[in-house]
């Protein structure tokens, strides 16, 4: 998912401490996300200065705890800092309460397949050894994910909420590596960490165009009366010329939450086609369909185009495609229904 931002201000190398708010002026989104990213950069660069890159606190010293019992994996309940980010493992029933920080919070650990935020790990590999490790990082939540940021008074997403996901997974077969072992040397490590090396670059082109006293040309600049956001993803990887990217001028804000698929699965209904006559579904259009279990995954939608002439119907609120999804992809009930925990 992603948010309705005019643009996207932080800097670190600027060094800016705070955010400081003048009297008679107009309060702009970039300014305070500006702040709320400088705040999160000196949690996380703090952490990874006081702590390290990765430590179990001693306050919940199971946290994270791998245990291996009958061909199974449990997870124990707690926190763990990982490159500055603090994950936490709530655990599971039956719930304490915690005196310090003053909420419930389980007290056994979670089972390898009953992660909060890897729905259907891949099966645990025969054999070994095997090194388990946990995953961490931060992805958008909309009202779209959890309709509880809808504000009831306005019926209106004021805002989003950044969320810190975890993941334990397991790096099958590293030979003879132990706990001792540098990271370099353990096999395969490498390779599932590294970060990627695809770099974007971007250019405007000189367009001809004829003058035309009616119509503003294309070397004057961007004429609208909204901010955009341009958002460009990799949505299959490859070499060049296999590779392909899709982008949207608004930051793929213009969303909706899936609720039935036809049987033939070429026609989705959607909670809203759109909010205005422009951020809205147009036929012609292209839109992905997704959901929890793929974005988890690291896995891209599906890519369809909404047929050009009466591809979207208002009334019914259904987006028509030319091809089908995949069968079993996005599963439904007898209704046709999505499944609500999916979030399609």
């Amino acid at each position: 998912m992603s948010f309705d931002l005019s643009r996207i201000r932080f800097d670190a190398r600027k060094d800016f401490f705070g955010l400081v708010v003048q009297q008679g002026r107009v309060q702009l989104d970039a300014e305070w996300n500006e702040w709320v990213a400088q705040l999160g950069r000196r949690l996380q660069a703090g952490t990874l200065d006081t702590f390290g890159g990765n430590v179990v606190p001693r306050i919940t010293p199971d946290g994270f705890r791998i245990e291996a019992a009958g061909g199974a994996l449990s997870i124990g309940p707690g926190r763990i800092y990982v490159d500055g980010l603090l994950a936490e493992n709530h655990g599971g029933t039956p719930d304490a309460w915690d005196p310090r920080l003053a909420e419930l919070t389980g007290t056994t650990p979670l089972a390898y397949t009953a992660q909060p935020y890897y729905p259907n790990p891949p099966a645990l590999p025969a054999g070994g050894p095997h090194l388990v490790y946990v995953d961490v990082w931060q992805r958008d939540i909309s009202a779209i994910i959890d309709p509880g940021l809808i504000e009831p008074a306005a019926g209106v997403d004021t805002t989003g909420r950044l969320q810190t996901v975890w993941q334990v997974k397991v790096l099958p077969n590293v030979g003879n590596a132990t706990c001792a072992t540098d990271d370099a040397d353990v096999n395969g490590w490498q390779a599932a960490t590294a970060p990627s090396a695809g770099r974007l670059s971007t250019d405007t082109g000189d367009p001809a165009f004829a003058p035309n006293p009616c119509q503003v040309p294309p070397a004057a600049g961007y004429r609208g009366l909204e901010n955009q956001t341009y958002r460009v993803e990799v949505h299959t990887g490859g070499p060049i010329g296999t590779a392909t990217f899709k982008w949207s001028r608004d930051n793929a804000t213009v969303a909706s939450r899936v609720t039935h698929i036809n049987p033939a699965r070429n026609r989705i209904t959607v909670e809203s086609v759109g909010r205005d006559d422009v951020l809205r579904f147009h036929d012609g259009d292209w839109v992905e369909v997704t959901d929890d279990h793929r974005e988890l995954h690291g896995l891209p939608g599906e890519l369809r185009r909404i047929r050009v002439a009466g591809g979207v119907d208002d009334t019914a609120r259904t987006l028509s495609f030319d091809i089908a999804l995949p069968a079993g992809l996005f599963p439904t009930d007898a209704q046709q229904a999505t499944q609500a925990a999916r979030n399609t």
